[in-house]
């Protein structure tokens, strides 16, 4: 598998370990990377700001698009930029989106391993939040 495959294979992960409730892998995928929002790291308050349902999950579908990938294979390290755009519905909350921003990451090879070592978030459009972050500011500063 190319270096670009398993990149984005990284970034669908993350998508699918929030909607899916599998936060393991979330804490996998970040163990040794820095999260931030808005050019701030989220507080440890941050940690039970969002809102599960009865199945676990979020009821979300994150949705990365425009998805652009730089590999520089000589310094083991690679760089992203995506669009995503978050969708929510609950039993009282029609599909919609919640949020549209972008992403922008950066990996590293470490051993054979592409890894995450930064994923940073930045919105242009905010939704109505409010059933899937307790206080949406604790999560992304501006919310």
């Amino acid at each position: 598998m190319s270096a670009e495959a398993h990149i984005r294979d990284l970034m669908n992960r993350y998508c699918f370990a929030i909607d899916s409730g599998d936060f393991k892998t979330f804490q996998r995928l970040f163990e040794h990377a820095q999260w931030i929002a808005e050019g701030q790291t989220p507080g440890p308050e941050a940690a039970n700001n969002l809102i599960l349902y009865a199945d676990g999950t979020p009821r979300t579908k994150h949705v990365i698009s425009n998805i652009s990938i730089e590999v520089d294979d000589e310094h083991n390290a690679a760089s992203a930029h995506s669009y995503v755009t978050v969708y929510q519905a609950t039993d009282d909350f029609p599909l919609q989106a919640i949020f549209a921003g972008d992403y922008f990451d950066t990996f590293v090879n470490e051993a054979g391993q592409w890894r995450f070592a930064v994923r940073e978030i930045r919105h242009s459009l905010i939704g109505d939040m409010s059933r899937h972050l307790r206080i949406p500011a604790l999560t992304i500063p501006g919310a």
